[in-house]
């Protein structure tokens, strides 16, 4: 077993479903101390069961700043932060022509919880550790319409840690661009719908499937524990962005 993660401290922020649980899963096997955070206790008492290992879960909500700082100083020192959060992302599809002043500010949200997230947990990240951040494929290919401006705000997340890896070094700071995944953020979607994107994956993307929160666990953990890599935008797309 690696030992790349023994006795570090790893905080996930939206670890109680998807990419978040399956990083958790990844640590927590790795002999990290590894502490799950979420908006809801219920849902990450459930997203615990079936992970073994040193872990803890709390509660706080990204998107409240003095939240945040409560929770960074609560947990103190750790090694390596990962944001897979995101604010409802699927429900804000809107075409520019008719996206309220609402839709597009609540688009924003993803940047502004990153935000509140990097500021508080800076100050006790060791020297050592790492910052990897959550973005989107689209900032690549974006390829459907009404992700305008949920583009520009995975755009400004991409760009935040890129400027935060020299800003902050020698803390390391690193971006996952995800593709099309199985996660909760699709929950809203009809069977129909469901049925409708995994054929589209299928017969368009060069994996042939839709990705899964496994898949997209090993670019976190490869980005946590390689220690020459910083500033790096990886994206795990299924080749979304090369067609």
């Amino acid at each position: 077993m690696s030992t790349e993660l023994t006795g570090k401290t790893v905080v996930i922020i939206g670890a109680s479903s998807g990419m978040g649980r399956a990083v958790a899963a990844e640590v927590a096997a790795r002999d990290a101390h590894t502490i799950m955070v979420s908006r809801s206790a219920e849902k990450l008492a459930q997203a615990r069961q079936g992970i073994t290992g040193n872990i803890e879960t709390m509660t706080a909500n990204m998107l409240d700043e003095q939240s945040m700082n409560q929770l960074f100083a609560q947990i103190g020192s750790l090694d390596h932060l990962v944001m897979t959060a995101v604010a409802d992302e699927t429900q804000l599809f809107s075409p520019l022509a008719t996206m309220s002043t609402e839709v597009a500010q609540r688009g924003m949200e993803k940047f502004w919880g990153t935000f509140f997230v990097v500021r508080a947990a800076v100050p006790h990240i060791a020297a050592t550790g790492s910052i990897t951040l959550t973005s989107s494929v689209s900032i690549l290919n974006p390829s459907r319409g009404g992700l305008s401006v949920m583009s520009a705000a995975s755009g400004a997340v991409a760009v935040f840690a890129r400027t935060l890896a020299a800003e902050l070094a020698p803390i390391r700071v690193n971006v996952v661009a995800p593709g099309t995944v199985n996660t909760g953020v699709w929950a809203t979607q009809s069977p129909a719908q469901r049925t409708s994107s995994e054929q589209w994956a299928r017969e368009n993307l060069p994996v042939q499937h839709m990705g899964e929160p496994g898949e997209l666990a090993q670019g976190f953990l490869f980005l946590m524990t390689n220690t020459y890599t910083t500033g790096v935008i990886l994206p795990i797309d299924g080749g979304l962005s090369v067609i």
